[in-house]
């Protein structure tokens, strides 16, 4: 066996390197902050996952999702007209493959929070679909990029209604930046008012920016 003037084998030397190898390797992710960013990744794909499912639920069934995610972990979705019944129920899915979590939970049980409004609207004769639907994470306070991008929901072929959801969540999250706990007070406002006032979508209609300024009253100017 070889020795080093200490007396230490080559073998032992190997097993130190590659120990302290190990052990750079495991603490390389923290150091780099990469478990933070794979995270909000993660809980972002979860997002969009939920918001394509709450919306597909809405467009079979022609009414609004009340945000319980386990709705749609066990309803399935509805088989396509052009599709034989038989040969689409051996292959049938659920709307949502799990009830899923944001990766910052930490053992909590915390859902996403869910907001779904469906319109059926009479325009001319013709019925017309008009819904939106809004998902944030429940861990927005520590961690407020865990927000759905604006370039998300335009490439969703939005309505009308998911339009005015875009600019005004847009809105909050120029308002509040990285104030995670401000942002999610605006957005827990906001989903309030959709869900206690009748007449929002007249109003936003008649002035777009209505429901912002009910959140953030512009300033008054100053005289002199």
């Amino acid at each position: 066996m070889c020795l080093n003037e200490r007396g230490f084998s080559v073998y032992t030397i190997i097993i130190i390197v590659l120990l302290l190898a190990l052990v750079f390797i495991l603490a390389l992710p923290s150091f780099f902050n990469l478990d933070k960013t794979k995270n909000e990744e993660d809980c972002i794909n979860n997002m969009k996952l939920i918001w394509v499912a709450s919306t597909d639920y809405m467009k079979d069934n022609l009414t609004s999702f009340n945000g319980d995610l386990k709705l749609l972990t066990s309803n399935y979705k509805k088989a396509p007209e052009t599709t034989e019944s038989s040969s689409f129920s051996k292959r049938r899915e659920t709307y949502l493959s799990k009830a899923f979590e944001c990766p910052e939970n930490r053992g909590s049980k915390e859902q996403y929070i869910v907001f779904s409004k469906f319109l059926l609207e009479d325009i001319a004769g013709t019925q017309k679909l008009n819904y939106g639907t809004i998902v944030v994470c429940p861990n927005l306070i520590r961690y407020p990029r865990h927000f759905l991008p604006k370039s998300f929901y335009e490439n969703m072929e939005p309505t009308e209604l998911q339009n005015y959801f875009i600019d005004d969540l847009d809105f909050i999250e120029a308002a509040a930046g990285f104030d995670g706990n401000y942002k999610l007070q605006l957005v827990k406002q906001y989903i309030e008012i959709w869900r206690t006032d009748p007449t929002a979508l007249e109003r936003i209609r008649e002035d777009n920016a209505a429901l912002r300024n009910q959140l953030i009253p512009p300033e008054e100017p100053e005289f002199e």
